[in-house]
């Protein structure tokens, strides 16, 4: 009995350490890869009974190199008591790439914890800062990469109502006061792509109606559809929605006086993607 209790205080020790550790670190902004990949392989060893301790690192959001080195660990442990909090902080600009490369890996298990977090974002829309329509992009983008049932029908309804509550008129959707601002509307087509479920494509189909064949919204759309049809995922849909919108060669060209003979490469580069489009 008193061997498994001192078993038990030397891994708490060995815990604390770590953590006094990487608080330190934090201080120092100090980054040591081969100690980082060492205290990491001794939690993971350690496993649950260390799990406490870094969610309670993880929830510190203003010490950024910790905390993601909590999400990394949490991620391969591999406790469910993590996806609470890994989902949470899935908004945060500077971890959330680390907690969704975290929770990935969790499965289908951490799904309705996302989805949850995205329903509750919708329904309390951050209103003021910056790039208000990236603050649900990582939790999306979980959707996207975890192919199931629940994610597919989830970014299925979640496309049909953003195109539902759309304005008729022309609107900036990050300032426009609606429950979508922190959607991005091109992105939630990219994750439906990335889901590669074709039963995505007659929603696309009809929120690409509602936008002229000349608008980029419609290019997009149509662009999604064909990647799910042929089953391609590459590209990255916002990235790519700007280009068409505003091309850099374009720019390039004007400012150098025509000196590039820039063309507009959008048939040859996508054309694949405007085959004919049956139902």
């Amino acid at each position: 009995m008193g061997k498994k209790k001192d078993k038990k205080k030397e891994t708490e020790d060995e815990i604390q350490q770590i953590i006094t550790q990487l608080k330190t670190c934090d201080e120092t902004k100090d980054t040591n890869y081969e100690a980082e990949a060492s205290m990491m392989e001794t939690l993971i060893s350690i496993g649950e009974s260390a799990v406490p301790s870094l969610i309670e690192l993880l929830q510190n959001y203003d010490t950024w190199m910790s905390s993601a080195f909590a999400a990394d660990v949490l991620g391969e442990i591999g406790a469910t008591s993590a996806i609470e909090p890994l989902a949470d902080a899935l908004e945060d600009f500077e971890l959330g790439e680390n907690a969704y490369i975290a929770i990935k890996k969790f499965g289908y298990a951490c799904i309705s914890d996302v989805i949850q977090r995205i329903e509750y974002r919708i329904a309390h829309p951050i209103e003021t800062g910056t790039s208000l329509d990236l603050i649900t992009s990582y939790a999306l983008k979980v959707l996207g990469d975890i192919h199931c049932d629940q994610s597919s029908h989830f970014l299925n309804s979640l496309l049909d109502d953003y195109i539902l509550e759309m304005p008729d008129e022309t609107f900036d959707s990050t300032t426009y006061k609606w429950k979508y601002r922190n959607v991005d509307f091109f992105h939630l087509l990219d994750c439906l792509v990335r889901q590669q479920n074709k039963s995505a494509i007659p929603h696309i189909r009809k929120a690409r109606d509602c936008f002229q064949k000349e608008y980029t919204d419609y290019i997009i759309c149509q662009i999604a559809i064909g990647r799910l049809k042929k089953g391609k995922v590459e590209g990255y849909l916002p990235m790519e929605a700007m280009e068409i919108a505003i091309p850099s060669g374009m720019i390039m060209d004007v400012l150098s006086g025509g000196q590039y003979g820039w063309k507009d490469r959008v048939d040859e580069k996508y054309g694949e993607y405007f085959d004919e489009d049956e139902d």
